[in-house]
């Protein structure tokens, strides 16, 4: 027995290691599709914990070349885009009839600009075509009011508990392009001042700032509201409870800090493309994205029909196209600058995405964390122990027995993840059970020592 102990403590350290390794890296290891795989079986089996993201991202990255007219000098030098690239990226939209929109970007624009005349470019029109916009802005903590000419005023909220911890803000320092405010509600999509929200193991994001004795929304949350139907007048910010939440109607019951911020889990299980697959009354495969990303460029094929080029495509995208009229569109800049933003996993990100992976978090109810560093060592310790009672048994009762406690330590965490949301990778745990069954089957166990008998006499 003291052998088989030995052994499976000297090569079990070395397996903990190995995972506490894994743990630590900020980038993907050859453990990262296991924990996946345990994440969304673990998901899989939260019941309605866990409910599937609804987010479209339409991503204006590198590929996207400005519009133009005449010669180069009817473009900004600066690279910024024009009212009619906005125009027509919201006629692409448009066109999709999608369920609600979101609208990131606060562009200011050079008026000297044929492109940015206001009596040839629609803008505003094509605003007019969607459904009521969710638009962003920026707001500042700075203490400088006089320099806002005209306060920008944001829906407030119902609040229960003392406000005092959170975020504030008192002015507006981006504004939403008063065109696309036509058709639009103002939300902040960021506190400028806002200090410590991005740290290098935590990302966290304002969901309500303060200024005076009012809460505004962020883009996120009123985004969420939108989508799910909720008036903006029936989202509930409750501080005086044992946890602090948001209540969206009854679609959804966001955890939160004192101040209003939101942890954005890094392992949350969240990808870039998520979809399941159904079938349809023909028989058909039917593919729905739950949160996934199309360029501008690839939207504007669904303009080109009678391209073959076009065809072609539409048909690899069409699932993607569909996803708009069901999804919350969320259209912004996602370009190699913008990307500067590194999650615990090694990710980085632009604001936009973030924002539609915050976004995907709440309407999933994916506030999932790993478990607290003394709760993951004392299930370590718990097989350890495990271990020293199996290396007792003999060989026909330690298979059995065996078997039967790994089946047991993972059904609870099974069950634990179904109530707290909370989870650990399962490297440590599934590497210790296979040692120790090897060593309970190969390694000899303590043999007692055989009493020798004394020689007889001779007569």
């Amino acid at each position: 027995m003291r052998s088989r102990l030995l052994t499976f403590a000297i090569f079990g350290l070395l397996l903990v290691a190995i995972g506490e390794w894994d743990l630590r890296a900020r980038k993907t290891t050859p453990l990262t599709k296991l924990n996946n795989f345990w994440l969304e079986f673990c998901v899989g089996n939260a019941g309605d914990a866990i409910r599937n993201p609804a987010v479209s991202l339409i991503r204006i990255d590198d590929g996207y070349e400005p519009l133009r007219i005449g010669d180069d000098g009817d473009v900004a030098r600066d690279g910024r885009l024009s009212r009619l690239d906005f125009a027509t990226i919201l006629g692409f939209v448009g066109k999709m009839n999608p369920h609600s929109v979101a609208f990131l970007p606060t562009p200011t624009f050079d008026e000297s600009l044929v492109l940015n005349q206001t009596d040839i470019v629609p803008l505003k029109d094509a605003a007019m075509q969607l459904p009521k916009l969710t638009v962003a802005s920026t707001i500042s903590n700075d203490g400088e009011q006089a320099k806002e000419a005209v306060p920008l005023r944001y829906p407030a909220l119902t609040v229960e508990g003392d406000a005092a911890d959170i975020l504030t803000f008192t002015r507006t320092v981006a504004y939403p392009d008063p065109q696309i405010l036509q058709n639009g509600t103002p939300a902040f999509r960021e506190i400028e001042s806002a200090r410590d929200l991005i740290g290098k193991d935590s990302i966290r994001v304002p969901l309500v700032a303060r200024r005076g004795d009012e809460i505004a929304p962020s883009l996120i949350l009123a985004a969420v509201a939108d989508h799910a139907g909720v008036p903006l007048d029936q989202i509930v910010v409750q501080l005086d409870g044992s946890r602090a939440v948001i209540r969206v109607g009854e679609a959804h019951s966001i955890p939160i800090a004192s101040d209003g911020t939101m942890s954005v889990p890094a392992h949350s299980g969240i990808t870039a493309s998520m979809k399941s697959l159904s079938r349809a009354e023909d028989g058909a495969i039917r593919e729905t994205y739950h949160f996934t990303s199309l360029t501008v460029d690839e939207l504007a094929y669904t303009g080109e029909a009678d391209d073959e080029v076009a065809k072609r495509i539409l048909a690899n995208y069409q699932t993607k196209f569909d996803s708009l009229k069901e999804n919350l569109v969320l259209i912004g800049f996602d370009r190699t600058a913008d990307r500067r933003i590194t999650t615990a996993k090694g990710e980085v990100l632009s604001e936009t995405s973030l924002i539609a992976r915050a976004i995907a978090v709440i309407q999933s109810g994916r506030h999932i964390e790993w478990w607290p560093t003394w709760v993951r060592w004392l299930s370590l310790l718990v097989i350890a122990g495990i271990a020293a009672w199996l290396f007792r048994l003999p060989r026909n009762r330690f298979l059995p027995f065996a078997l039967v406690a790994l089946l047991l330590y993972f059904a609870v965490q099974v069950v634990v993840f179904s109530a707290t949301l909370t989870w650990t990778p399962p490297f440590a745990g599934m590497s210790l059970f296979a040692l120790l069954l090897v060593i309970g089957l190969v390694v000899p166990g303590g043999q007692a020592t055989p009493q020798s008998s004394a020689p007889e006499s001779d007569a």
